[in-house]
């Protein structure tokens, strides 16, 4: 590893021989009617038997899974795994079937496993290198976090922790901008049909709370950069307000649509590590302390940030030890964060 200085079933509903014979007693003038009340019944059953399933069980259709997840609006977990898989035998007997687990399934979470064997399109989409691998996405398919290899039982539950409570935390930021932004949207709207005088007050108000949601720095990731353009091009490139996107309680803004898209996939890819704190004094000192983008490092395609020079280079000297820094950090843990 090199240091890159800076400038990653349902139970098949019923429909037996007995159904269809009774179904084909009916008289002809009652056919068409019975027929859309058994179909009725039977889809309804399907839908029970669904949502029975996934509660504290694993599903085993990618795409019904999902469907579950985005009616649910929980996150899909996706264990990759494989037959001659010898960690993967281990994993489902000591994890993946305990209760402890099972538990967690349906609740904030739903689960789905795949044989990598049998669906190797979804392995190439993931980019799934090592058996066994989980992907914890939203519903609608950004990876929120992974892992690989063999997971102990209280590491992978505390791994399913984060994830989903990271996942709630950047829905209530993104509902949260979404009010606001069509709150601001309504103001400019009435504001147009006013009388002048009212006119020039709504767009003051509309203007100061453009001003305020500019001038929330702790808010803002890379200090407005683009962490795709850094990340692919090594450029600093400033981002827009209007490409943003929260991960992790932190806003990240990027310069283009298509840069917007790219970080929706996967932003954990692209955004700093540890909230962009300094994983060198973490480490040592146990402080959240922002790090500098003058002072930036990828090391295993991850980006870290550094308050210094010095910092920057105790970690090069042992980059495996500061990486590996086994912290759960929430924004306002972050010192000098100010959370409005």
């Amino acid at each position: 590893m090199t240091l890159l200085s800076l400038l990653l079933n349902a139970s098949p509903f019923m429909y037996s021989e007995d159904l269809r014979g009774d179904f084909m007693r009916f008289t002809n003038g009652n056919v068409k009617h019975q027929f859309v009340s058994i179909v009725t019944v039977a889809f309804t059953l399907l839908a029970i038997s669904i949502s029975s399933t996934c509660a504290g069980e694993w599903l085993h259709d990618f795409q019904a899974a999902q469907k579950l997840a985005q009616d649910k609006d929980m996150p899909l977990l996706v264990h990759f795994h494989a037959s001659w898989c010898g960690p993967c035998h281990k994993m489902e007997q000591s994890v993946l079937s305990t209760q402890t687990i099972k538990s967690v399934l349906g609740k904030r979470i739903i689960g789905v496993k795949i044989d990598s064997d049998q669906y190797p399109q979804l392995v190439d989409r993931f980019n799934v290198r090592s058996l066994p691998s989980d992907i914890l996405l939203t519903p609608t398919g950004t990876i929120i976090t992974r892992t690989d290899g063999m997971q102990q039982k209280n590491t992978y539950l505390s791994f399913l922790g984060r994830g989903a409570s990271r996942y709630e935390n950047d829905r209530r930021v993104y509902l949260a901008q979404k009010s606001k932004q069509e709150l601001m949207a309504r103001k400019q709207q009435e504001s147009e049909t006013a009388a002048e005088d009212s006119v020039e007050i709504e767009v003051q108000e509309e203007v100061e709370e453009k001003t305020y949601v500019a001038s929330d720095p702790a808010r803002i990731g890379l200090e407005g950069y683009s962490p795709i353009a850094l990340t692919r091009d090594r450029k600093w490139t400033k981002g827009k307000q209007e490409f943003s996107w929260p991960y992790q309680g932190i806003t990240y803004l990027l310069s283009s649509r298509a840069e917007l898209e790219i970080f929706k996939i996967d932003p954990g890819r692209y955004a700093p590590q540890l909230l962009g704190c300094d994983p060198v004094i973490l480490n040592k000192q146990d402080r959240a302390i922002p790090g500098d983008t003058k002072y930036g490092a990828y090391y295993d395609h991850n980006l870290y940030l550094f308050v210094d020079l010095e910092s920057r280079e105790e970690f090069k000297k042992n980059p495996d030890r500061f990486s590996r820094t086994m912290h759960v950090l929430k924004i306002e843990q972050v010192e000098g964060t100010q959370v409005r």
